[in-house]
């Protein structure tokens, strides 16, 4: 018998339908070599400097900066010439008054060395060189740490892994991942089918469906398992509906869905599970059926290849995604600069993120494996075109079906941060630059929240006019140690003490904290950009003295005292303040454990997998 359409639902009620019985993605560990294309289901710390040593970032010659002060085009600085240092290997040799090394692009800086002269600006005379141009001390040099610290958060879960995060995990030194996994059979029914690569008879076709259904899926994150053609019989059909529905999360069967005689799939469903609807009003897409088969949900699509794709897109995609958190872009976005972009005089793909319509150059170097991990895409610039405004607007070359992150928070580094990316269902972009700056791009529209920190017992040094206060949160600052002997400041002119990038209000509190302490005079070892390394740092014993957040201390079980608080205040523009993702915000940071700043190992587990 043939069926008749006798009722069409709207595409909206058939969407709410399957997503309402989307599966749920469970977890594996796979080698990182099988990780492209998947989903990251954990938070990724480095637990190593990238890169792990001082490297010279040109060709050229290492040498003391301060003694080329005097070089000049017309009045050269003679070096001495003590060798070269090879690619791969610690230098042996150690560099001295005038003196200099000969380094390639990438390796180690031999010890006396603060700084790389460029080949260009020397000049070879036997065992003499001379130095036409003065560099500043860390000219040219890569310096340890300075793309990735150990302890920085370097991935979030929910990330899709492309080219860039999978070199970014092996930057770091992971060999296997963490990712979601959702299995999702695939299978294409109708006599007239053929596999590609047989021969055809009359009357028979290829079977395009398995291959370009299999290929959406995994585009969409999921993990396809091919199970063929099924034939227009009742019982082959069902046995092989019943063998898919077990071995995975979803069912997606191309054709036999129709009304006609020899289209039984409907049928066979409906005898073996349950059917929730049988037509929709859409064109094409009309018999598509959904149900379940043993509680695992079943998707019919249309035979032909442009319906089946048409109708993958519009309700088999979008629960794939929200099952492993996914989302498809096109491969081109046109979008607005957040900033002025001046051109070398060349043609120049500049390296790009996108957050609210707004592209944000994040380029910092080609050796930075980092530059790869912030951005979405790049923008030509022809050779003609040598700078672009702010607000001119660009075309984005993507690298991929990777999301635009719907929030973009700016300001100041918080460990809690974490915690309400995890608790919104959509991916947000945390960009570290210090409330001042956070502040700046909230106002020119391009950061959709703002996040400051105004220290208590000091004056406030952000200007917040034109923006309004959306939450926010106080934080203990502590000094954290391994030793609880250390914490008192005695000694500490004797101590490794570790420090904060400029940009970062910590910089200015811990400076106050020390010049009230009487230790006005403080050396410090380094700087570092989040709270996470601060303590990562302190325990893995390249530092005895750390200032932070109580909450990174006690992550890392480090000894702690206050010395002082701040209250992390969220901006934004009145204009902003109601759009959703911004509401969204706004609701998560009610939560106890954002205002409370409980981060667990246990709380991201269950709350990761709960998404």
């Amino acid at each position: 018998m043939q069926k008749e359409f006798h009722t069409l639902l709207s595409l909206d009620e058939a969407k709410k339908i399957v997503l309402a019985s989307a599966p749920r993605a469970g977890q594996e560990i796979v080698p990182l070599e099988r990780g492209f294309g998947r989903v990251l289901d954990e938070r990724v710390v480095s637990g190593v400097d990238v890169p792990g040593f001082d490297r010279a970032a040109m060709d050229g010659y290492a040498l003391r900066s301060k003694e080329t002060l005097e070089a000049r085009e017309d009045r050269p600085v003679a070096f001495n010439l003590i060798g070269t240092v090879p690619m791969g290997k610690r230098p042996e040799l150690v560099v001295g008054e005038r003196e200099a090394a000969g380094v390639s692009t990438g390796s180690m800086m031999p010890q006396g060395a603060d700084a790389v002269v460029m080949v260009e600006h020397t000049e070879v005379e036997g065992s003499t060189l001379l130095i036409r141009r003065a560099v500043h001390v860390g000219e040219n040099v890569h310096r340890a740490g300075g793309d990735v610290a150990l302890g920085e958060t370097v991935l979030l879960p929910g990330r899709k892994l492309s080219a860039r995060e999978i070199g970014l995990l092996a930057a770091v030194g992971r060999k296997e991942v963490r990712v979601r996994f959702l299995r999702v059979a695939v299978a294409s029914s109708g006599d007239e089918l053929v596999p590609p690569g047989r021969n055809l008879s009359p009357g028979q076709i290829y079977d395009i469906n398995s291959c370009s259904i299999a290929a959406a899926v995994e585009e969409c994150g999921g993990s396809p398992i091919f199970f063929g053609i099924l034939p227009d019989d009742h019982d082959y059909m069902a046995e092989g509906l019943l063998a898919m529905a077990e071995e995975s999360d979803l069912v997606l069967v191309s054709g036999s869905t129709s009304a006609g005689i020899g289209d039984m799939v409907y049928r066979v469903v409906e005898e073996l599970g349950e059917i929730a609807f049988h037509g929709i009003n859409l064109k094409p897409g009309k018999p598509t059926l959904f149900g379940t088969i043993g509680g695992t949900p079943f998707i019919g699509l249309p035979g032909y290849p442009t319906s089946a794709l048409t109708v993958f897109g519009q309700l088999a995609a979008p629960a794939i995604r929200k099952a492993v958190g996914t989302e498809h872009l096109a491969p081109k976005v046109r979008g607005r600069l957040a900033k002025p972009v001046r051109s070398e005089g060349r043609r120049q793909m500049l390296t790009v993120a996108i957050a609210g319509g707004w592209v944000r150059p994040v380029d910092k170097g080609s050796g930075s494996i980092t530059t790869l991990a912030m951005a979405d895409g790049v923008v030509e610039i022809p050779d003609r075109v040598e700078h672009l405004d702010q607000g001119d607007e660009v075309e984005v070359q993507l690298f991929g079906s990777v999301p635009e992150p719907p929030l973009l928070l700016e300001g100041e580094d918080c460990p809690r941060l974490e915690l309400l990316a995890a608790a919104l269902p959509f991916e947000v972009r945390v960009v570290s630059t210090g409330s001042r700056r956070g502040a700046i791009s909230a106002k020119d529209g391009v950061a959709d929240v703002a996040v400051v920190s105004r220290s208590e017992g000091s004056e406030p040094v952000v200007d917040e006019r034109g923006l309004e206060p959306v939450g926010g949160y106080r934080r203990d600052l502590v000094i954290m140690a391994k030793d609880p002997e250390l914490l008192d400041f005695e000694r500490i002119e004797d101590l490794r003490v570790l420090s904060w990038t400029r940009d970062s209000e910590m910089s200015r509190v811990l400076r106050r904290v020390l010049e009230e302490a009487g230790c006005p005079s403080v050396e410090f070892v380094g700087q570092a950009r989040s709270h996470s390394a601060i303590a990562a740092s302190v325990k893995a014993g390249r530092a005895d003295l750390g200032f932070g957040v109580r909450e990174a201390a006690e992550e890392a079980n480090l000894a702690s005292r206050r010395v002082a608080t701040d209250e992390i205040v969220f901006l934004a523009d009145p204009v902003k303040k109601d759009r959703e993702a911004v509401r969204a915000f706004v609701e998560a940071l009610q939560s106890e454990d954002i205002r409370g700043g409980a981060i667990s190992t246990n709380w991201r587990k269950n709350k990761y997998q709960n998404r």
